[in-house]
């Protein structure tokens, strides 16, 4: 023992350096997740401002370009070259080249040109500069572009120099996908509905993608596409074509839905945590977006969170190894002083738990009285909380089987109780100061005050408490407990004064069964009721016992221990000793009137209250000693009726001859009545009494036709016939032949 407190108090410098380390590590550990915290913060706003910068400048080469393309648009279509192709039906073929190379040059003088058109109404042709092998005229009706008749057709919808993105099929053989920003520049006469001329200007959109992804290569995995303000993808990003609705994203619809200024958040995109940066709407109602995976940006800040964790692992492994160095050698002094103050606080902690036990075990069972003031100054200085005067009540708690939970456990039956009152006193705390006793055997106590005074206490809150407080104990210890109430009270001393009818309540477990909830007052208002015994029935369950039937016996039995279940546990005490004497008493009859040669044991200890804890208990004996009367009467029985049936034939062995041998000669010699005798005689024979002299009769004829020679008619006459007709008929009809032939048959 001194070498388990020894290295215990050893721990105790060991956990102080290790606190000290643990603290520099936490703190260690704080400051780099608040420094993590802000480099994540201030790595997002980085890229946010960047990729603000970036959008921006799309933004802008976006203007700049609409700007350039308009003022291309309106100089080809006041150029005096291509103004020909606009308004003139018949062009002779030099004109036709000529305008074809303007616009030529005009498309290759900017980049990003993927195609101009110009459109003549008058000869519903179109002349096609491209950097493909359309160049060229296209009548209206063969243009591979069909895609600008529907623009023709909704122009209205259009404002002149403003990009229109769409994507078309291009090439009458073999078609091609292209995707372009349009720009129309066209001329109406009168308000017609129909387009006269219009130049097409086709900026490739393939060209800005490239520009927005020029402009996020400092960050790599990037995506930076255009929407407009019902979510339509504008420009083609990794996954989708120009022209998707992706509105139905939810950091699509964060976008649209936002109409601050440029900002940033962060948001899961196709499964992957991103940084999504959007620009305001520009004067098309175009936003600007790019999706940065947050791992990109955040790489270098976890590495260095790494770097930080095994820095901190380490100085904790480092304490560890000087604290178990330094600790031995620290602290043996104080480990001494340690170790005696620690022993002085055990003993006395243990000592004054028994003496607290002592005196409130005493106080309940009356042993020790003391006034309101006395008792609370002891409970103060037993370091209770209880308070005398407060409304209080008393919970008894009695453990089932005791005797079978006793034999398991022997010595540790005192720390099984007190793990039921840790377990009872945790439930009932929340609403009661408590404190448990030990009332010896199978029986604990709960006294209990109540926190709130004004508490109301429902009969339902305590079969809550009761029914938790078995579940537990069921669960963890494997144990079934019975739990009896009193009624609450408004101080203590009156708890006290009603724990006689508490216990006396608890021995109703007897007709309610294990685990059981009993109220006291319950228990106690059934001692208003009159018990009267009965009777009758106690002469018929005498009748019975007397008789040797057990199974009425105990039907009766049943019957009237089944009415005191209603009444008070003095009334059971008393009809149950009653019964237990009227057996004996049956007993003692029996063997004075030698029905029984021996005395069966008839065990009487059920009748201890504390003996037993259930009627079957107090059942199982009494339904043993009516089987046991039972067996013994009936064996006495069957050794009289022998006696009797050997009588019965050694009368008509010694008498057959006489022929004023029957029933009533024999019930006369044996004092019996005839009737009763032909009755017994038949039932344990299963033969009639006449037939056996009958058959006793032809046995002895059967004998002399077999070794005399004397006539038939003597032989009937000295067998006990009456006439010799008599005889040859019961002969023929036993045998099926004369007792002439019989003789006949038997000497061949």
């Amino acid at each position: 023992m001194i070498k388990l407190w020894s290295k215990e108090h050893k721990k105790v410098y060991s956990r102080i350096l290790l606190g000290s380390i643990g603290c520099v590590v936490i703190t260690l550990l704080i400051t780099s997740t608040i420094l993590y915290m802000n480099f994540t913060s201030i790595a997002l706003k980085q890229v946010y401002r960047s990729d603000s910068n970036s959008l921006n400048q799309i933004k802008t080469e976006l203007s700049t370009m609409t700007e350039t393309v308009t003022s291309l648009s309106s100089q080809i279509y006041y150029d005096s070259a291509v103004s020909k192709l606009l308004y003139y039906a018949d062009l002779n073929i030099y004109d036709v080249i000529f305008a074809q190379q303007q616009l030529d040059n005009y498309r290759a003088s900017l980049p990003f040109i993927e195609s101009i058109y110009v459109y003549n109404a008058k000869s519903n042709q179109f002349y096609i500069s491209s950097n493909n092998s359309r160049s060229g005229i296209q009548p209206k009706s063969e243009l591979d572009d069909d895609g600008i008749l529907d623009l023709f057709m909704k122009f209205k919808e259009h404002r002149p120099f403003q990009p229109i993105p769409r994507t078309y099929n291009i090439g009458s053989v073999q078609t091609t996908p292209v995707s372009s920003y349009t720009y129309l520049c066209y001329s109406v006469i009168d308000d017609n509905k129909d387009l006269n001329t219009a130049v097409v200007v086709n900026i490739s959109a393939s060209w800005l993608g490239l520009r927005m992804d020029q402009s996020g290569k400092e960050i790599s995995e990037n995506n930076t596409f255009i929407i407009n303000q019902d979510g339509i993808l504008y420009s083609s990003n990794d996954k989708q074509e120009m022209l998707t609705d992706i509105s139905d994203k939810t950091y699509i619809q964060k976008i649209i839905q936002d109409t601050s200024e440029s900002t940033y958040f962060v948001d899961t995109v196709d499964g992957v945590k991103s940084l999504i940066t959007f620009t305001t709407p520009d004067s098309l109602g175009w936003k600007y977006v790019r999706i940065t995976p947050y791992s990109n940006i955040t790489q270098e800040i976890n590495e260095m969170k790494y770097r930080i964790l095994f820095i901190c692992i380490g100085i904790l492994l480092l304490g560890l190894l000087i604290s178990l160095t330094l600790s031995h050698s620290v602290y043996r002094p104080i480990d001494k002083v340690i170790r005696k103050f620690k022993t002085l606080e055990t003993e006395r902690r243990n000592h004054q738990h028994i003496l607290k036990q002592d005196f409130l075990r005493n106080t309940i069972l009356g042993r020790e009285t003391n006034n309101a003031e006395v008792l609370q100054q002891k409970l103060h200085y037993f370091n209770s909380e209880l308070m005398v005067n407060s409304k209080s009540l008393i919970v008894l708690i009695r453990i089932d089987q005791f005797p079978t939970v006793l034999e398991k456990y022997k010595e540790d039956i005192k720390l099984l109780k007190y793990a039921i009152m840790n377990i009872c006193t945790e439930i009932s705390s929340p609403i009661f100061q408590v404190e448990a006793i030990d009332m010896g055997d199978d029986s604990l106590l709960l006294l209990l005050n109540f926190h709130d005074p004004l508490y109301i206490t429902e009969r339902d809150s305590l079969i809550e408490m009761a029914e938790l407080m078995q579940l537990s104990i069921t669960k963890h210890l494997k144990l079934s407990i019975t739990i009896t109430f009193s009624p609450v009270k408004e101080s203590i001393e009156q708890c006290i004064l009603v724990y006689n009818q508490v216990l006396e309540a608890s021995y109703h477990r007897l007709f309610k069964g294990y685990g059981s909830i009993l109220f006291s007052i319950d228990i106690m208002n059934l001692k208003t009721k009159e018990y009267m015994f009965p009777v009758h029935k106690e002469k018929q369950f005498i009748e019975s016992l007397m008789s040797g039937n057990a199974e009425k016996a105990r039907s009766i039995y049943i019957d009237i221990v089944g009415e005191i279940s209603e009444y008070s546990f003095t009334v059971v005490q008393l009809v149950v000793s009653h019964l237990a004497l009227t057996v004996n008493n049956v007993l003692r009859t029996l063997k004075k009137n030698n029905a029984i040669i021996t005395l069966p044991e008839f065990d009487t200890t059920f009748l201890l209250p504390n003996h037993v804890e259930t009627m079957e208990e107090i059942n199982t004996p009494y339904f043993k000693i009516f089987e046991e009367i039972s067996e013994k009467l009936e064996e006495k029985r069957s050794t009289k009726q022998e006696d009797l049936i050997r009588k019965v034939h050694q009368i008509i062995e010694r008498d057959y001859s006489n022929s004023n041998l029957c029933i009533n000669s024999i019930a006369d010699e044996l004092s019996m009545s005839p009737i009763y005798l032909s009755r017994l005689y038949k039932q344990l024979t299963t033969k009639a009494l006449p037939d056996k002299i009958s058959e006793m009769r032809l046995n002895k004829a059967k004998e002399l036709l077999k070794t005399s020679e004397c006539t038939i008619v003597d032989i009937a006459e000295k067998t006990g016939f009456t006439s010799s007709s008599y005889f040859y008929r019961l002969f023929k009809n036993s045998t099926g032949i004369t007792p002439s032939d019989y003789r006949k048959k038997i000497n061949v």
